[in-house]
């Protein structure tokens, strides 16, 4: 389901863009299969997709194929930038630039929403998964990836060329699972490497169904 945009057709959004290490000969495995993962967890075709934080759009094709309207919310990127880029890739797309907690969608509701590698990064999970409920339609779909959060991840990040990770990661999947349970039942969970324990995996995709509150 996911399939990576040529090498050259889009550009990182900033310094901790993770877009080269995708193309990279071994790295580039693993940010591939952590996507391809989640996206297994899918039952398509979706009316409408929201992706939180899109980046440089490496996702934004690959979720255009399965939907029929697609946006995207984030911090940093430049939404006609991006946009411009992964229209020539044939993907439309209503992108835009703000805090997720903002009212930037009004009463606009999504069949899924869309979140790998986001929520490590926020300290009080409780509103965004509130907000996430409220942009998701009745029976709407949360889609999260997330990466193992401790000190053997800062170590292996800072191999890779990601240094003070760890002022970065700041909340674990296990911390999102307790935390979505008021919001969400989950119905599907995967970690990655799947071969390996769950204690063991090094990214992990939960896959929750909005409860009616």
């Amino acid at each position: 389901m996911f399939q990576l945009p040529p090498k050259g057709a889009l550009r990182p959004n900033g310094p901790a863009d993770p877009l080269p290490y995708y193309y990279a000969p071994m790295i580039g495995l693993l940010y591939r299969r952590r996507i391809e993962q989640g996206l297994a967890m899918l039952s398509p075709p979706y009316g409408s997709i929201l992706e939180v934080g899109y980046g440089s759009g490496v996702l934004l094709p690959s979720l255009c194929r399965i939907g029929d309207y697609v946006a995207g919310v984030d911090l940093n990127s430049d939404p006609q930038e991006v946009g411009a880029a992964v229209s020539r890739l044939g993907a439309e797309c209503e992108l835009r630039r703000g805090d997720l907690l903002d009212d930037l969608f009004h009463t606009q509701k999504f069949d899924l929403v869309v979140a790998f590698s986001v929520l490590e990064h926020i300290a009080d999970l409780e509103p965004v998964l509130s907000r996430f409920h409220e942009l998701l339609s009745p029976s709407g779909h949360l889609l999260v990836g997330m990466p193992r959060v401790d000190r053997f991840m800062e170590k292996a990040f800072e191999i890779i060329g990601f240094s003070n990770i760890e002022d970065h990661h700041v909340t674990d999947y296990r911390t999102c699972l307790r935390q979505a349970t008021r919001w969400f039942d989950l119905e599907g969970f995967s970690h990655m490497p799947s071969w390996l324990p769950e204690r063991a995996g090094i990214y992990f995709n939960m896959f929750f169904v909005r409860k009616d509150t």
